[in-house]
């Protein structure tokens, strides 16, 4: 799905001190049944751009104030993300653990046919998006406020 040259797949790998959060689980959505629904708020966006010389993010935006919902659909094949500005719907193309790192990574399109790396960690209480334009790789964080299932 992507053009995942060394480069990029280096960078998604790295661990940066400055897009730390707080603890979270998400384990026990993955262990329940078909019927729950997974919903994510978050209270921090950071945006930040890698810098391939330095090895390391530049952050070029940060608001502590933007709140947002992620809302998954029963199957995790869909979900919406709304943000006070808009609502935008993605479909998750693959999903893999990583155990290791405490995380899920997602490839997922937008509703306009954008292509993404999205990765949950749910050690750092982090959810990311990644993506190249214009040859940058940019990186959205955001911080997770709170996990919780519904029924559906």
């Amino acid at each position: 799905m992507f053009d995942t040259n060394q480069s990029f797949q280096n960078v998604i790998y790295l661990r940066t001190g400055i897009f730390r959060g707080n603890q979270f689980c998400l384990l026990s959505f993955w262990s329940i049944n078909s019927f729950a629904q997974l919903n994510i708020s978050t209270n921090l966006r950071q945006d930040g751009i890698w810098d391939e010389a330095k090895e390391e993010w530049t952050l070029i935006s940060i608001d502590e104030e933007e709140l947002t919902f992620f809302e998954f659909n029963k199957e995790f094949t869909m979900f919406t993300h709304t943000t006070p500005s808009m609502t935008s719907a993605y479909i998750i193309k693959s999903l893999k653990e990583n155990e290791e790192q405490y995380e899920y990574r997602l490839e997922v399109i937008s509703d306009v046919g954008n292509k993404y790396l999205m990765i949950i960690n749910y050690q750092n209480s982090s959810l990311r998006f990644f993506y190249k334009t214009a040859g940058d790789v940019v990186m959205v964080h955001h911080t997770i406020k709170q996990t919780w299932v519904e029924d559906v």
